[in-house]
């Protein structure tokens, strides 16, 4: 459906082998007299990881976004927290490495998982199925970005390195209860954004935990919240 892509975003390396998500921001120009698309109009959104890949085509792409939309996205990846064990995610004992990883012997990779951190899991985690231990090994451990970027080159997907003047407007809303991915590194993205001029907020969302989009109820004080985001991206039609 579309070319290669313009920004690759590893998921993990196994030796010189590279799994990756492509993202890609369509090439529709010579497509417009078909089907008209308002190129200065193409806003991204995305919750927790979609976040960051959000983020990710305000930068290092042919054509940034006219605008941005971040729930909750990782990013300020040398943080300290990025190594730190989180104390709220209880590992069960008994977990080998001879377990965790058979997830390299899957052939071919899995595209999907047993495990959701966006609120839609329908009972607790799984942890004789290896790719659910490996994922919250790492997320309890504070490895997770070792496994899927060893490299630490951060100033390749980290938008914190990433923001000058050129930025897309962007819009954050995080909750203030977030252990998984904690509020204050969206507050140290906004505040890269405010000093680069880039226009931009920001709405602290109070109590809510990681991923609570897919739980919230319509008219809720989070529901409003929320909603205030997509009033910004609406607010840059013009």
């Amino acid at each position: 459906m579309s070319p290669p892509a313009s920004f690759r975003a590893v998921y993990k390396r196994l030796g010189e082998q590279e799994i990756d998500v492509d993202v890609y921001l369509p090439s529709v120009e010579t497509e417009t007299t078909k089907c008209p698309v308002y190129l200065d109009h193409v806003f991204a959104f995305g919750t927790s990881s979609g976040g960051h890949l959000s983020l990710c085509l305000g930068f290092g792409v042919p054509r940034p976004v006219a605008g941005i939309y971040d729930m909750y996205g990782p990013s300020n990846f040398a943080d300290d927290f990025w190594t730190t064990k989180l104390e709220s995610m209880k590992l069960p004992p008994g977990l080998t490495d001879s377990l965790l990883n058979k997830v390299f012997d899957e052939d071919p990779v899995p595209i999907t998982g047993g495990v959701s951190l966006e609120g839609q899991a329908t009972g607790p985690p799984d942890f004789s199925d290896p790719r659910q231990a490996y994922a919250l090994t790492q997320l309890a451990n504070g490895t997770v970005l070792d496994a899927i970027f060893p490299a630490k080159e951060w100033s390749k997907v980290d938008p914190a390195l990433n923001v000058d003047s050129s930025f897309p407007p962007t819009f954050i809303v995080h909750g203030d209860a977030d252990t998984k991915v904690p509020i204050h590194l969206s507050r140290k993205l906004f505040e890269v954004l405010k000093q680069n001029g880039v226009e931009c907020g920001m709405v602290e969302v109070p109590g809510e935990e990681h991923t609570f989009a897919a739980k919230m109820e319509v008219g809720s004080v989070t529901w409003n919240l929320q909603r205030q985001g997509f009033d910004f991206l609406e607010s840059l039609i013009k």
